[in-house]
């Protein structure tokens, strides 16, 4: 009989930032209860969908009644970041300056009062009011037929929950995976599988380099491997440097004269200054293209990459994803590797196209792999269950104690070279 169970746990607290958690981690889990489980496979949803979604169920149950699996999906801290998975618009100091400083501009004066504008409630008919003004000076020609006005606007995450981006995700993912394996298998030693693509990929791979006893495969569709390129819009402070250019996303969906440049709530900054600082350290450990970490979990216990990527990814720098693959290989890490590189590659069925994530279905991907990965020997993980990266000034140590996973920042003296 197949069983689709919902669970809350205790997971983590944010240690960076030294914020005690308010919330349970919610995951959901899927599995025949008259078969001998082989596996656990992990289909960490990325940007704008959560455990909810409906292919996702359809995906957990298909393989479930399929396979001797169970699957599991994590609604890990911050995963409501977009309006579809519950996060609500508002506007911050910032965004309400820049609207006041907008109008001004144009030179159209609005019958609100922008400071008293919270929610999207409050300021929606101010906009729509300024979409009109706007469309009146397009309509008489005082402005360009294809001029539209960037807004920056900010998205309140689900459970007052904030962008902490990577570390507590992927500990929370880490966390279900080993409830489920201790507390409702009791089989510590089952063959697990993180799945994802784009961002869930993303976490697919830092699992890997969090915990790499914790995980046998890693399947990959088009994760990132740095910060520096388009990837760090996402953490939610880009609107401090040019919020018209590094907005998580932007969107037409309420004007045609006005776009949304989104921001999600974050605590990071760009402030030297603060103690929410997005420093080297910070930005560091959320990378998986690091020599050194890489040499570091080189001596570990590790799993298999099954890695898809495009060379025309229009996200991802087709020379950091490939100085990536070309060291995971350099320091004798496993890994299968997919490039697709020519339209000939595209069948309208598995590869669809040639950009980020090729249109591949995540059905699809698993389905391909499943079989060889459940006929695979286990790899012997016995090892000391923590792992220490230095990440400039801080050392972060992830270390597997009492059914979860603990970080512990210290930060290191600076030496004196004098």
């Amino acid at each position: 009989m197949l069983k689709n169970e919902t669970y809350f746990i205790d997971s983590c607290d944010d240690v960076e930032l030294n914020i005690k958690r308010e919330n349970q981690l919610e995951f959901k889990l899927t599995y025949d209860e008259e078969k001998e489980i082989e596996a656990i496979i992990c289909i960490i949803q990325g940007l704008g969908a959560d455990i909810n979604d409906p292919v996702l169920k359809f995906n957990m149950e298909y393989f479930a009644s399929k396979y001797n699996v169970a699957v599991l999906s994590v609604n890990y801290h911050g995963i409501g970041n977009r309006p579809q998975t519950g996060a609500k618009w508002y506007l911050d100091d910032i965004d309400k300056l820049i609207f006041e400083v907008s109008v001004k501009t144009l030179g159209i004066s609005i019958p609100y009062d922008i400071q008293k504008l919270n929610t999207f409630e409050e300021f929606y008919p101010a906009m729509e009011y300024l979409n009109k003004q706007i469309q009146q000076k397009k309509d008489a020609w005082e402005l360009d037929r294809k001029y539209f006005l960037d807004l920056s606007v900010s998205l309140k995450l689900t459970n007052d929950e904030y962008q902490n981006y990577g570390i507590m995700q992927t500990i929370d993912v880490l966390n279900a995976l080993l409830y489920v394996k201790n507390n409702i298998f009791k089989i510590s030693s089952l063959k697990t599988i993180v799945v994802g693509v784009s961002h869930g990929a993303y976490m697919a791979t830092l699992c890997a380099k969090l915990a790499p006893w914790l995980v046998d495969v890693v399947l990959d569709n088009s994760t990132h491997v740095t910060l520096d390129g388009d990837a760090w819009r996402y953490i939610g402070f880009g609107k401090e440097v040019d919020y018209s250019k590094y907005f998580c996303f932007g969107t037409f969906h309420y004007f045609n004269n006005i776009r949304f440049c989104a921001s999600e709530k974050t605590l990071w900054t760009t402030n030297k200054h603060s103690e929410y600082y997005f420093s080297k350290a910070r930005k560091f450990i959320r990378e998986i293209l690091n020599k050194d970490h890489l040499e570091v979990q080189a001596n570990f216990p590790n799993p298999k990459y099954i890695i898809y990527y495009s060379i025309h990814d229009e996200y991802v720098p087709l020379e950091e994803k490939e100085a990536w693959i070309n060291l995971l290989n350099e320091l004798g890490f496993e890994a299968e590797v997919i490039k697709i590189s020519k339209e000939e590659e595209i069948d309208g069925r598995f590869i669809k196209n040639l950009k980020h994530g090729m249109g591949i279905p995540m059905k699809s991907l698993i389905k391909k792999h499943l079989p060889e990965i459940l006929k695979g020997s286990l790899k012997n993980k016995t090892c000391k269950k923590e792992i220490t990266y230095q990440s400039d000034d801080l050392m972060y140590a992830f270390k597997e104690h009492d059914g979860k996973i603990l970080l512990k920042i210290t930060k290191q003296k600076k030496e004196d070279n004098g």
